[in-house]
Order: C-alpha cells, then structure tokens, then sequence
C-alpha cells in the first residue's frame, strides 16, 4: 500500500499534522489484514471536504481493498474500517425476511 496519497486540496485551518492517526501505517495495516482474513469487511471512506454523504464498500481481499484506495484515496480523507463477521451478527439484524412469490407465499426452509 503506498504510504502518502495525491493532495486534491489543502486547508491549513485543519492543522495538518503528522501525529494523526494514518491509514497506511503498519499497524494499521496488519489490523486490516488481519480482520480480512476473517471475512469481509465494510469500509466507509469519508472524502476530504468532499461536501457529501461517505462512499461505503465491501472487500473480501486485501488486493482489492489496496487498489480501491491507490485510485480513489487523496489526502485528508477518512476511512472506516469494521470487520463483517464480528460486526454484522444475527442479533444486531435491523430486519430480515424472505421476498414473496407472487402469491405472497414465502419458503419456511431452504438452502442459503
């Protein structure tokens, strides 16, 4: 993973410094490693001054995860890293269901 991202801008006012915490630092990186290799996990990627809602994404592999960040990670933005299979547990579900056939009918079993 490359160490420092391309500027887009730069505003002083938000004291840039070299004591914030990096997403590409090793121990930052081995976290990420290590929790991919338990499954997926979710990344929400806060654009720097971008003005907008975050951009979220799944990643299964580190690769793809690493070249996400090479095209689309500039300077001064925020990544989220959660862990899918610690994260995402039936007990913390919001909903869950089956979609209907067309006479509103649903399988009770089934191989998912």
């Amino acid at each position: 993973m490359r160490t420092t991202f391309p500027a887009r801008w730069r505003n002083e006012a938000d004291r840039w410094s070299s004591k914030g915490m990096a997403i590409s630092t090793p121990s930052t990186v081995k976290r990420i490693q290590a929790a991919l290799r338990l499954g997926p996990v979710i990344v929400e990627h806060w654009h720097y001054r971008g003005g907008s809602a975050p951009s979220r994404h799944v990643f299964e592999e580190w690769e793809d995860f690493e070249e996400y960040l090479e095209e689309a990670g500039f300077a001064g933005d925020a990544i989220d890293v959660w862990s899918f299979p610690q994260v995402c547990v039936a007990d913390r579900r919001v909903a869950h269901g089956k979609c209907p056939a067309e006479d509103g009918t649903v399988p009770e079993g089934g191989a998912y």
